[in-house]
């Protein structure tokens, strides 16, 4: 399902014609003018980090590098891929799995960003599961087969030493963090992953907590943004703006003068109290990073494990998958550091 934010639900064909690249920007005399450029950039779930996105949407900093940019919900990181590779939404945050499984079968998606390169899940199980070693024999709830979820849900059964076909768990796709938390707490699953940021209900509701990703240690690449080469090389102009808008929208949520805009902006996106809203607020900080480079090793991780069971994915480089050169020209002209003053 493909939703633009703040509109009734429209299809993937809908939006292709509804968003008009007009014109390219260049160099700082395009940055300095009005909106010259539409664009839609697309997140596959709703939580804190998509900040990255909303904060310089709501700000007037997209605006400020000559970009018009509607900000559209796309469910899933499979469905968020593929919009990317149609064109009909060009740039969009999803993780390293479904990159990487369509560079394998001839796609040209690039990471070209990391929004956020820690593995920041909550691991939430139904309160008679009560230990790791409960998890044989139960259903894990993911957002679909070959997404970021699925591949972090594997991870965290590795790291609890249960092997998913002799453990006898199965794996339900069934939506983004908030129908994940809902199928939970319907019990049609038994043990799924949720970002801090969307736990709130099933913490409440006395569920199991059975641990947070980043205290394993594992390199993962949450989130991350992805565009085409394609689209990269006919709109180089574009991108650039892009880059530079979350960059500085980076520095703003770390500038602590702006918190309560933040906040509140977290609250309205997230349909979040006052209260959850600090928490969100709270929690963003840690996953925010100045220079958003994307590890590498945690792209050859992804690799890794996907290849086990893709001989395709395996024979992939992680240089084959990202493309920082925007981020690191910017990074040495000091574009960043001058957003730290």
């Amino acid at each position: 399902m493909l939703t633009a934010m703040g509109t009734s639900p429209a299809s993937v064909g809908s939006l292709l014609a509804g968003v008009a690249l007009v014109s390219v920007l260049s160099g700082p005399a395009a940055q300095a003018q009005e909106a010259t450029a539409k664009v839609t950039i697309g997140h596959s779930n709703y939580r804190n980090d998509v900040a990255a996105l909303w904060i310089p949407s709501e700000t007037g900093i997209f605006r400020k590098y000559g970009l018009d940019v509607t900000v559209t919900l796309v469910e899933g990181g499979r469905q968020m891929t593929q919009a990317i590779l149609s064109g009909s939404v060009p740039i969009g945050m999803t993780g390293v799995p479904t990159v990487a499984t369509s560079t394998a079968a001839g796609g040209d998606a690039v990471l070209i960003l990391g929004i956020t390169n820690k593995a920041t899940f909550d691991i939430w199980a139904k309160p008679e599961v009560k230990t790791p070693a409960d998890l044989g024999g139960k259903v894990f709830g993911i957002s679909d087969l070959g997404a970021t979820s699925h591949l972090a849900a594997f991870i965290v059964l590795r790291h609890f030493g249960l092997d998913p076909v002799k453990d006898r768990v199965s794996f339900v796709g069934v939506g983004d963090e908030a129908l994940r938390a809902q199928a939970l707490l319907a019990r049609r699953v038994d043990v799924t992953l949720l970002d801090p940021s969307v736990s709130g209900h099933v913490r409440d509701k006395g569920f199991t907590f059975l641990g947070n990703m980043e205290t394993l240690g594992v390199p993962f690449v949450n989130n991350a943004m992805v565009t085409t080469r394609t689209y990269l090389a006919k709109h180089p102009g574009v991108v650039e703006a892009v880059v530079r808008g979350v960059v500085e929208g980076n520095a703003y949520i770390l500038n602590p003068a702006n918190r309560r805009r933040v906040t509140k902006i977290l609250a309205t996106k997230m349909r979040l109290d006052e209260h959850r809203a600090d928490d969100a607020y709270r929690e963003l900080l840690p996953k925010v990073e100045r220079k958003p480079y994307l590890p590498t090793d945690a792209v050859a991780a992804s690799i890794q494990v996907l290849g086990a069971r893709n001989p395709r994915v395996a024979a992939l480089r992680p240089e084959q998958l990202v493309d920082l050169s925007i981020l690191r020209r910017l990074d040495r002209e000091g574009f960043i550091d001058q957003l730290a003053r």
